[in-house]
């Protein structure tokens, strides 16, 4: 019987985008993953990777296989967690992939306590602000914050999040306090790069109409908790989730600004692969998520 290893070690190598992360994922080397490639490849008598310096694109053949492979691997996956099912036990890992800003500073947290409560789950979280292909990658399932416009999710709401702009007392009493998103353009604004838009904030009118305005700053980054501290230290306004913020303007260390010209929330979903049947270890998680949010919010 042929060994299906190294189609799976393909799958991840496409699923990750390159063979280093692929080799972390796998807890493998980066040369034994190449190397189980390139048997592949000569096994099947067709190059199924083009490789350069900066990317990896799949040839025909290889698109192929990752197709194919990839569903039958995910069928695999799903009787697997239909046999742990029968002991009745949340059991094995659990692979989740969630925003960057969410997951670090709302997730993680908050882990210890599941851990405790299921030790026989093993959490695997890929922190990432792109939307990734759940099927593809292999993912139990992902948080997303969204407004739930396609009706092609399979996803339970957890929560709404609006967003908050903030600064500190320190930066209001220095630069004053607007009092209209347009007013954002005398001030500094603390840019997260990681946004779609960290050049716009978009807010909305007592009509609901949106509003947009063009924002800049004397600092830029890709972490929201740097961009936190850097609030906190008088440095600009930001704009936060609230749940991210909600300790400090509880404790006066941040005031909320322009609170009336905020969109409406959006929802905090758990989204799932439409093909798999829901595991114990996915639905004791996603019910945990659901409560810990709630007591987050009060």
């Amino acid at each position: 019987m042929r060994s299906q290893s190294d189609i799976a070690v393909f799958v991840e190598v496409v699923a990750r985008g390159s063979f280093t992360a692929a080799a972390a994922s796998l807890e493998m080397s980066k040369a034994a993953v190449s190397k189980t490639v390139a048997q592949l490849e000569k096994r099947l008598g067709s190059r199924l990777l083009h490789r350069t310096t900066r990317r990896l694109t799949l040839t025909e053949a290889g698109s192929a296989l990752f197709d194919g492979a990839g569903a039958a691997l995910e069928q695999i996956a799903a009787a697997e967690d239909a046999v742990i099912e029968l002991a009745g036990e949340p059991r094995g890992r659990l692979k989740v992939t969630a925003p960057i800003y969410f997951g670090a500073a709302l997730l993680v947290p908050t882990f210890g306590r599941f851990l405790q409560r299921y030790p026989n789950v093993e959490l695997d979280l890929d922190l990432d602000n792109r939307i990734v292909d759940l099927v593809a990658g292999g993912f139990d399932l992902a948080i997303r914050i969204t407004t739930l416009t396609s009706s092609s999710l399979v996803a339970r709401r957890l929560a709404d999040v609006s967003l908050v702009t903030v600064a500190s007392p320190r930066y209001l009493r220095s630069a004053g306090t607007p009092t209209r998103p347009m007013d954002l353009r005398d001030h500094q604004c603390l840019l997260y790069t990681l946004d779609r838009t960290p050049n716009e904030w978009h807010y909305q009118d007592s009509r609901g109409e949106p509003i947009s305005v063009p924002t800049k700053g004397g600092l830029r980054c890709n972490n929201d908790e740097a961009l936190k501290e850097a609030a906190l230290h008088g440095l600009g306004i930001a704009r936060f989730p609230i749940l991210f913020v909600n300790d400090v303007i509880a404790t006066g260390r941040m005031v909320p600004l322009l609170s009336e010209f905020e969109p409406p929330p959006s929802a905090i979903c758990a989204v799932f692969p439409s093909r798999r049947n829901l595991a114990p270890k996915v639905r004791v998680f996603v019910d945990f998520l659901a409560e810990s949010l709630s007591q987050k919010k009060s």
